[in-house]
């Protein structure tokens, strides 16, 4: 009987995380939760964690090393967004989207690794969440975008550095995903019939994505079914980036 992979994800208390979280361990992985809150399902493991703080991950692989010995898969899904104009953007605000978005994804990779190294890892595998806003551009995002864009070059070095060691290292670049966050901001507008018929206009498939869309990818990525795609950023968006926007005729 194969043993179960050992899975952290971090912000997996909510959102996309939580779809992810439940993705893994509906195929009996055992699944970490890395989050500054505990994840509505009590069976899944919890360790709170600051993705930014150096003590707080050293901590949190240190007991996934005592617990289970070895790291199978890390998927970086925490990150934050500021909606700000780039002149009114403060520092403390950029230095925090840098600190939880690009220094949270160094630090737990720093960490994992050698947990991934060890023999008893099973295909291991990192999956950053990086944005279709590190390849595109949306009004007042700059430091969004700015982090997004650090992920994927962080995935193309990480896949390029620990080939050698059997680990992979993809990133998944979500488009437009149906999040309460994002439910809340349409929520917004008066005339929310219109506002979804131009959502569906922007994307070829003709709805939003939905966190398990995500989850899916990710799934696939940490898996052995994908283990010669390595330093890859795989776009999620429901072909919204590959839709030229034409005048209305």
């Amino acid at each position: 009987m194969t043993a179960a992979r050992i899975v952290i994800v971090t912000g997996g208390a909510q959102n996309i995380g939580a779809a992810i979280v439940e993705r893994f361990q509906r195929d009996g992985a055992t699944v970490i939760c890395a989050d500054l809150n505990p994840h509505a399902d009590k069976t899944v493991h919890y360790v709170r964690t600051d993705i930014a703080d150096k003590t707080s991950v050293i901590a949190l692989m240190n007991e996934v090393s005592e617990r289970f010995g070895h790291l199978d898969v890390l998927v970086n899904n925490a990150g934050i967004c500021i909606e700000t104009p780039l002149h009114e953007t403060t520092v403390e605000q950029w230095d925090r989207v840098m600190a939880i978005n690009v220094r949270g994804t160094f630090l737990t990779s720093k960490y994992a690794l050698p947990l991934m190294t060890q023999e008893a890892a099973s295909h291991p595998a990192i999956v950053n969440i990086s944005s279709i806003e590190g390849l595109g551009a949306n009004p007042l995002h700059a430091a969004y975008a700015a982090s997004k864009a650090a992920v994927a070059g962080f995935t193309h070095n990480t896949a390029l550095e620990y080939g050698r060691y059997g680990i992979r290292c993809n990133a998944v670049a979500p488009g437009w995903i149906n999040t309460p966050f994002n439910e809340q901001l349409l929520a917004q507008y008066p005339d929310r019939a219109a506002v979804d018929a131009e959502i569906k206009a922007l994307h070829p498939v003709g709805r939003l994505g939905s966190p398990t869309d995500v989850a899916n990818t990710v799934h696939w990525l940490a898996s052995a079914e994908s283990g010669f795609i390595s330093g890859q950023e795989v776009i999620v968006d429901g072909g919204r980036l590959a839709k030229l926007p034409l005048p209305n005729l």
